[in-house]
């Protein structure tokens, strides 16, 4: 007979070789999460067999809510929910996603939002049975090297470049948080990511991909005047990924931020077309309605009060969340 448990340090071994098994990250950052972020019994709900073995586990990370820079509370980032494979197939996770909505519900928080693992139609199907919603999305679009382009016929003059940058370089991260965060603090309905969870994910982006021909890489597109904004891109033969784009100064040109994005993100794909023959590049982009066809889903969101509720119903364009953070 199976039961529910907050875990606590004693199961810290357990939790960790789980978390290998299901998702193929090291031991130092598994364990650089747990010192980070597990509170025992408070935040890591488990399943545990009649051994006491844990079976299944999620995590609850908790974040500020906000809504058009108005915080309305807390809610949580439902995270690396897994199961071990000899107990797959049991109801498991079931229990545990209705047991955590539950607690988050009588602690006072907002709403459960989670990122399905590599937009997986079936998890989002899984997961809408508990009433998680579909709001969070993108819109993807791919541009291909045009039949009879020549790469010199850009506009080299004005010296655009693409350069990599390291992200735990202080300055450079101090930008690129700010930026995220102006940027997530004027949308409809978003959680604002400590400091320390965002470099974690951020970071984990760049980590060595298992197919060894992707590489992925943090950089920034600029000319010798203007930073245009930080890009989170994979390299894979001759596509470039655009998973995420970050244009500072957000709240400064919310009014043409539809328009900002065009510019920039021509500038960016004629640069990428421009390295080299047959150069393709594929970029996700904030939606500019919920009808749009290239809308892909990210994220969803369980409502815990009605005021959410209210928003959610009211949100005429999908809210934007960093592709990146979805490890």
């Amino acid at each position: 007979m199976c039961k529910i448990s907050l875990a606590d340090f004693s199961h810290r071994t357990e939790l960790i070789n789980l978390w290998g098994e299901a998702f193929g990250d090291d031991e130092k950052f598994i364990s650089s999460f747990l010192d980070a972020y597990m509170i025992p019994e408070y935040n890591v709900p488990v399943v545990l067999e009649e051994n006491g073995k844990i079976a299944s586990v999620l995590y609850l990370i908790e974040f500020e809510f906000y809504s058009n820079t108005k915080i309305l509370g807390y809610c949580a980032y439902l995270f690396a929910a897994a199961t071990k494979k000899e107990y797959q197939n049991k109801g498991y996770m079931s229990k545990l996603i209705e047991y955590s909505a539950e607690l988050c519900k009588n602690r006072g928080l907002k709403a459960v939002f989670l990122f399905p693992q590599g937009q997986n139609q079936k998890l989002f199907d899984f997961y809408s049975k508990f009433g998680f919603e579909s709001i969070y999305g993108a819109k993807k679009i791919i541009v291909q090297t045009p039949v009879g382009f020549a790469a010199s016929s850009f506009q080299k003059g004005a010296e655009f470049r693409l350069t990599d940058k390291d992200i735990t370089d202080i300055d450079i991260f101090d930008w690129l948080y700010n930026s995220y965060a102006e940027f997530t603090l004027n949308q409809e309905l978003a959680p604002l990511k400590d400091r320390l969870f965002y470099f974690k994910c951020a970071k984990s982006y760049l980590d060595v991909h298992e197919n060894p021909e992707i590489e992925a890489h943090f950089a920034v597109f600029e000319n010798n005047v203007e930073k245009f904004c930080y890009v989170f891109y994979k390299k894979y033969k001759n596509t470039y990924y655009i998973d995420d784009i970050i244009i500072p100064e957000y709240s400064k040109i919310k009014e043409n931020t539809q328009k900002k994005y065009e510019e920039t993100i021509k500038l960016l794909t004629d640069f990428i077309i421009a390295l080299g023959d047959n150069i393709n590049c594929e970029i996700n982009i904030p939606p500019i309605s919920c009808s749009d066809s290239q809308n892909i889903s990210l994220a969803m969101i369980l409502p815990l009060t009605d005021d959410i509720k209210n928003i959610i119903n009211s949100i005429k364009i999908p809210v934007y969340i960093n592709m990146f953070m979805n490890i």
